[in-house]
């Protein structure tokens, strides 16, 4: 993984931060699973995305419905509220057409 650079480090994790506090962060259905899998809960999520101070830029993110080359995968690493180590995939939306920002979602939260 490329870690993003210092700037944009802080930008973008100032961006997912805030989507999630105010609960605009959409939790797809692959990500639903790797939680209950590994049982982790919202309060996990919670812990890792608000005490990240770093994060990665794993890949392009694309896919047959919504396929933008803006859209980017992050990883956040950090510890479920057990202590066991855990990550999470963190994808920018944009809109395949008009390449807008849609919003965030998380496409996976599960154990290292």
């Amino acid at each position: 993984m490329t870690p993003i650079g210092t700037e944009l480090d802080d930008l973008v994790l100032k961006r997912i931060k805030d989507a999630y506090l105010v609960g605009k962060i959409r939790k797809t259905r692959d990500c639903m699973d790797d939680m209950d899998r590994a049982k982790l809960y919202e309060a996990d999520v919670e812990k890792v995305i608000m005490a990240a101070d770093t994060i990665e830029k794993a890949m392009p993110a694309t896919s047959e419905r919504a396929s933008n080359p803006h859209n980017t995968h992050y990883v956040i690493q950090g510890t479920s509220t057990t202590g066991v180590a855990v990550y999470c995939k963190v994808c920018s939306n944009y809109h395949p057409q008009t390449g807008e920002f849609i919003g965030w979602k998380l496409t996976s939260f599960t154990i290292k």
